[in-house]
């Protein structure tokens, strides 16, 4: 099963280790509320394919500058 391998806040995607790209659909506080790419601590993308939805915890992902 495929997993997420990193995700654009700005471009509001994910990609998974297969090279598929999904887009984010919500964000979310710690609170579980809606809120901006800026100030979200987790984040929701999909559909896949299969119907599969990715929940994203975004804590463990570490920010990259553009190269």
């Amino acid at each position: 099963m495929a997993e997420v391998e990193a995700l654009n806040r700005a471009l509001r995607i994910i990609l998974l280790d297969d090279g598929k790209t999904y887009p984010i659909t919500n964000w979310f506080d710690n609170n579980g509320n809606d809120c901006d790419p800026d100030d979200a601590e987790f984040a929701v993308a999909g559909p896949d394919s299969d119907g599969k939805w990715y929940t994203i915890e975004l804590g463990a992902y570490s920010h990259l500058g553009v190269h």
